[in-house]
């Protein structure tokens, strides 16, 4: 075995090693974006706890101030479900509060849907990381196993059991150094036929 040879089988060896560090390394970007993706899911629940939060204390203090007018209303001889009692709960207690109660609600359903669309492109970006690559890992085994091919490397081996197609067994060499190839053995892809 040569020298050429084993520094071949080291560079193939190598070779290996770096596709599957490169390949490992895809795998640790997708792991990073999934966390990334759980993140993003959980920080849209937050906000929309937080929003439904906003809208049960804007219903406590709704209540309060109604159950103040109604009292206000008792206190004063006048009855608070009807006239002008009513119209001002109405405009300024319950039109208000159920305004805010519904963009809260909105903002809650948003801050679910935005987060549901960032997690799923990290997921889709960790995916594409992961394949990338793998593609990236495949590409330089092949370059670095063909280059150590063509550098001869594996010139001296036998890599096969040696019965396939050889073009040298059907040439003859004359006295001048040319190739002389007779006509009965001109059958073939190489010579037309």
């Amino acid at each position: 075995m040569s020298a050429g040879a084993i520094f071949g089988g080291l560079g193939v060896l190598g070779s290996v090693l770096q596709y599957r560090s490169t390949v490992t390394s895809g795998k640790v970007q997708k792991t990073i974006m999934e966390a990334q993706a759980r993140n993003k899911r959980l920080e849209g629940r937050v906000e929309a706890v937080k929003a439904k939060e906003s809208a049960n204390e804007i219903l406590r203090r709704t209540k309060r101030a109604l159950a103040s007018n109604l009292a206000r209303g008792y206190s004063s001889g006048v009855l608070p479900e009807v006239g002008s009692a009513a119209v001002f709960s109405e405009q300024q207690v319950l039109r208000p509060a159920a305004l805010d109660v519904g963009i809260l609600e909105q903002d809650a359903f948003l801050a679910i849907e935005q987060s549901e669309r960032e997690a799923r492109n990290l997921e889709y970006r960790g995916a594409m990381a992961a394949r990338q690559a793998q593609t990236q890992a495949i590409t330089g085994l092949v370059m670095n196993v063909a280059q150590v091919g063509l550098a001869g490397a594996f010139s001296g081996m036998s890599l096969g059991g040696g019965s396939g197609y050889s073009a040298s067994a059907f040439q003859g060499v004359s006295k001048a150094g040319t190739t002389n190839v007779p006509i009965s053995s001109r059958v073939g892809p190489a010579f037309g036929g």
